[in-house]
């Protein structure tokens, strides 16, 4: 039997969607839709290790709207059903099932705040949350760097380290705060990791051996990083490691209209990061038709950083970029096993496949569907 993968997508559309991906044919097929809630912008599945449910799977997700939710899923026979909604008191952005099964935290996106929901027994989200954690605005006399997009906290990204310690970049306030998680389900702010002024500090992902934290900002499009070794709050980024994800050919003066997106630790190969551009290909319409979008550009681009064994510099002075058919890379995932990083357009150019080759950074299309895939934002491997 040949190699099979299934992927499943959600977005600002009306529909989670599950693909099927057969390598040795390079075949996308669509096998599913189940209805979604309005902005289902993010979904996360629990593990398999403590997914409570044996004839089916448990699945979380959002909807991403001003009075948000989060949302418990089931999957079952290929068809989704939403088994839960509760108040998330802001406009949720990010969600992460926690490593030991005990719930859910969720980050507001609007209202610069956090929840964490305990789950049930059956996987739904409990009806007795923690209380809200809010985030201080720090730029609060009209002095941030960015004030149209640092007018208030943004939570945009929540993801585990060690001894249940969450680390959430927060776009509006330059920081990525450190939470701790105690007990059932209390939050409490334990320091804060220190963005330079002006970056927006969207997404970030940890070194394989969990001693470094990459971070994307999504308002300068660059990647730092920060040592979690004997950690004395707050950390600053090592100076000498700053790489930026915007391609040569996009003009030094069109970067602030630059917007990136998603940053990814190939798992196999565990000095590759991938890092997602956004609208490379719409400079034109972003900036009032100040830069207009170049002809050999096809679409948006993916950085390919490679890093020094020991994961805290870069290896080589600037990243490598392989250019997508995409407008708008805003989702972006990859396979367990490492071969397969699966990338999505939100306005056009559907949905791509690409091999990562025998070192990470061959990327090359294996696969691609541009029906039935459009403004997708996030995507999962089932």
């Amino acid at each position: 039997m040949s190699e099979q993968y299934q992927i499943l997508v959600s977005g600002y559309r009306d529909t989670y969607t599950i693909l099927s991906f057969e390598p040795s044919t390079s075949k996308v097929k669509i096998v599913s839709d189940s209805k979604a809630p309005e902005k289902a912008s993010w979904i996360e599945p629990a593990s398999k290790q403590h997914d409570p449910l044996k004839s089916n799977r448990v699945l979380y997700s959002i909807s991403e709207v001003e009075k948000g939710k989060a949302v418990s899923l089931n999957l079952k026979n290929d068809k989704i059903e939403i088994t839960s909604e509760k108040d998330t008191h802001g406009a949720p952005a990010h969600i992460h099932v926690m490593k030991d099964g005990s719930g859910l935290a969720v980050v507001n996106y609007m209202g610069g705040s956090m929840i964490f929901f305990p789950f049930n027994e059956d996987g739904t989200l409990s009806d007795h949350p923690s209380e809200l954690l809010k985030f201080e605005y720090l730029y609060k006399d009209g002095n941030a760097p960015n004030p149209e997009r640092q007018d208030t906290p943004h939570a945009h990204q929540v993801i585990e380290g060690e001894n249940n310690t969450l680390y959430v970049c927060d776009l509006g306030n330059d920081r990525i705060w450190v939470i701790e998680k105690k007990g059932l389900n209390t939050l409490s702010i334990k320091g804060w990791l220190q963005a330079p002024p002006g970056t927006g500090p969207r997404h970030a992902t940890f070194s394989k051996d969990g001693k470094h934290l990459y971070v994307l900002t999504e308002l300068t499009s660059d990647v730092l990083v920060f040592s979690l070794e004997s950690p004395t709050y707050p950390i600053i980024p090592k100076p000498d490691f700053k790489v930026s994800i915007i391609p040569s050919s996009v003009p030094k003066e069109a970067h602030s209209f630059m917007n990136a997106a998603e940053l990814i630790l190939n798992p196999c190969f565990g000095n590759i990061l991938y890092a997602s551009n956004r609208l490379e290909m719409s400079l034109d319409e972003k900036s009032k038709g100040k830069f207009k979008t170049l002809k050999d550009v096809k679409g948006d681009s993916i950085a390919i950083i490679e890093l020094t064994e020991n994961g805290d510099d870069v290896k080589g002075s600037t990243a490598e970029f392989f250019q997508t058919d995409l407008n708008n890379l805003r989702g972006m995932t990859i396979s367990n096993d490492g071969k397969y990083l699966v990338t999505a357009g939100r306005k056009s150019g559907g949905l791509e496949i690409f091999s990562t080759g025998k070192n990470g950074k061959e990327l090359k299309l294996a696969g691609k569907i541009e029906q039935g895939v459009d403004n997708i934002t996030d995507l999962t491997f089932l």
